[in-house]
């Protein structure tokens, strides 16, 4: 008996947590959403706008939506739409705000400047429905627009942003993208400027030059590049247009490929002639469409070899060094890794900071120059280096680089590392901070604590 009026008492406890919450908590969300959903211009969610229209005075711009996420410009005709936009406009439009009334069912529109609206949007919806919001002119105090729907003769206050959100030019809502890639799928670069040709090849993460040298090249300037290009926007389109021949594009001024590896694909951007100021006369090949760019591209494109190529002056794992040797004529010195410290071969720890300031800089500091087919060393003080330092695992040659004179263009020290030919310019302070005495790299013991004060004699 006990047992059933605990379960009845059970029962009606989850009936009454049910009511409330249905009444409490459901209830308010509920109330919430109709509290929003008053201050809405209109009733529509943005996935179901299917086509919208700029009405203004003097010109009307409108689109179709094709498919889940691609805007086809309708008017004027024969444009591409950036779908980004549109689907921008889509949202603005489900977003606007109502204020305050402020004339309801007026007889002269003229004085909200809604006779003659600055613009009139127009969607369409899922099913066919039209839906208009007309912007007026801005209230005395220039902090909010009247506007109007279709569905309603009433006047009300929305914000003066919300207009500016339609208030939109052709080009706004041209596709202004320069070409269609993702820079994390090209796998091959190449620049045809004139008679000069740039080969680029990657290979897993590393990129590699294959024209006109072959050589390692500098995979966060090659990546940098690509971001560019990918990107890159046009700054505008000529006005009346051009064709391809008026532009300096057929043939092209320069040609820059980039291997989509992702879809077998390449992408390619032409580069004509100036069109004005420090801009270029462009198109993607596989378009008909002939914009402006801002000449960061092109100019980007046209850098010296040698800003392509990689210049770490030597490759060092500096996990893998267990010893530093010094050579400075006859003179012979070397430093031992002791766990995590550094060590004399005589037991003297030294300070840490100093030592990995020197392998700091040759991890991060670049060579200014690199001289591939160099003259006989001796050219370079090469012959004969002022200062030689050894990389050692065990017995082991990790690296060495050897310093040999001054170079006077550009300024800096000739050195040569044992992992290729060439010789390369670096700056001085590359050679200071290996260019000391070891001894001057002992820490420095602490100072004793004072001797304690004797007790005064009695």
């Amino acid at each position: 008996m006990k047992f059933k009026g605990t379960a009845a008492l059970f029962i009606v406890l989850v009936v009454l947590g049910a009511f409330v919450y249905l009444t409490e908590y459901r209830g308010k969300e509920e109330r919430q959403k109709q509290e929003e959903s008053k201050k809405k211009a209109v009733q529509v969610e943005q996935k179901d706008i299917t086509e919208i229209s700029l009405i203004f005075p003097d010109r009307t711009i409108s689109g179709v939506k094709k498919g889940e996420k691609q805007w086809q410009i309708t008017s004027p005709a024969g444009l591409e739409a950036d779908s980004d936009e549109w689907d921008q406009l889509a949202a603005n439009f489900a977003r606007v705000d109502r204020a305050e009334t402020v004339a309801e069912n007026p007889q002269d529109l003229t004085a909200f400047g809604l006779k003659d609206p600055a613009v009139k949007v127009e969607a369409k919806v899922t099913g066919g429905k039209t839906i208009d919001i007309l912007f007026g002119s801005d209230n005395p105090k220039k902090t909010s627009s009247y506007a109007k729907v279709s569905t309603s003769n009433d006047v009300f206050l929305t914000s003066s942003a919300s207009k500016g959100l339609f208030t939109k030019t052709i080009s706004d809502l041209r596709n202004k993208k320069v070409l269609e890639l993702q820079s994390a799928d090209v796998d091959a670069l190449k620049v045809s400027d004139g008679g000069k040709e740039l080969e680029l090849q990657k290979s897993g993460e590393n990129w590699q030059l294959k024209k006109p040298i072959d050589t390692a090249a500098d995979s966060s300037e090659i990546t940098s590049f690509l971001s560019s290009l990918q990107f890159a926007r046009a700054a505008s389109f000529p006005e009346p247009p051009v064709d391809a021949k008026t532009a300096g594009l057929d043939p092209p001024a320069m040609r820059i490929t980039a291997h989509d590896g992702k879809a077998k694909a390449d992408r390619t951007l032409l580069i004509g002639k100036m069109a004005e100021n420090d801009k270029h006369y462009a198109k993607d090949a596989s378009r008909d469409t002939v914009f402006i760019i801002e000449k960061e591209i092109p100019d980007k494109a046209r850098r010296p070899l040698f800003d392509w190529r990689d210049k770490t002056i030597t490759k060092l794992d500096r996990d893998k060094i267990e010893q530093i040797e010094v050579l400075r004529g006859a003179e012979k010195s070397s430093i031992k890794k002791d766990g995590s410290d550094w060590k004399l071969p005589d037991g003297r720890k030294l300070q840490w900071d100093k030592v990995s300031a020197m392998l700091n800089t040759l991890e991060f500091e670049k060579a200014k120059d690199i001289i591939d087919m160099p003259k006989v060393l001796s050219t370079y003080g090469l012959d004969k280096p002022r200062l030689e330092i050894v990389f050692r695992q065990g017995s082991n040659d990790l690296a060495r680089i050897a310093f040999g004179s001054e170079s006077k263009s550009p300024e800096g020290i000739y050195a040569k590392t044992s992992d290729g030919p060439a010789v390369k310019v670096i700056t001085k302070s590359i050679f200071d901070n290996f260019n000391v005495k070891v001894e001057d790299l002992v820490e420095t013991p602490p100072a004793p604590p004072p001797a304690p004060e004797k007790p005064p004699a009695k």
